[in-house]
């Protein structure tokens, strides 16, 4: 039976050949010219910002002429029309004073809070164990068609 020459002579191998490196191809990585950049595109080689100059007119924004009326609730003058409600009974109220309503009509426990969800309604929120706001119950303030009529109110306002 012959043996293979390869398991005969494996200590000679070993000592006579260098054992070659696992990650040949691969060079270190030289860190040195990534100095003084500011932005990832810079150390990419990525074109350098610019300012842009479009040939397309931009329409100047609209301000909005604030009618300047009084509240319904505490009498004092609205200062931005965009940040009020319109009351249900009629008229115009500000945002502190109608968050202050509601906090008033809807006791909350410790740890609770009322907010602004969007559209007219606001929220009773609660912190759950992993630090994320949950809502509790939903208050309705503004009706949608309110909610509508105030947007065009402010759109129909603007200079």
């Amino acid at each position: 039976m012959k043996k293979n020459f390869r398991y005969q002579n494996s200590n000679k191998d070993k000592q006579s050949y260098p054992k070659k490196s696992r990650c040949r191809g691969r060079k270190k990585k030289d860190d040195s010219r990534l100095v003084n950049f500011t932005t990832l595109s810079q150390v990419a080689g990525g074109p350098k910002p610019y300012s842009f100059h479009s040939r397309i007119p931009v329409p100047e924004a609209k301000l909005v002429k604030e009618p300047f009326e009084k509240c319904a609730y505490c009498g004092q003058m609205i200062e931005s029309i965009a940040s009020c409600f319109v009351s249900p009974e009629g008229g115009h109220v500000h945002f502190d004073c109608v968050l202050e309503r509601i906090k008033q009509a809807n006791p909350v426990e410790e740890g609770q809070i009322v907010s602004y969800v969007g559209k007219g309604e606001f929220a009773v929120c609660q912190k759950d164990e992993n630090e994320k706001w949950t809502i509790v119950r939903r208050i309705p303030y503004e009706s949608g068609d309110n909610h509508a009529k105030m947007k065009s109110f402010v759109e129909e306002n603007k200079v």
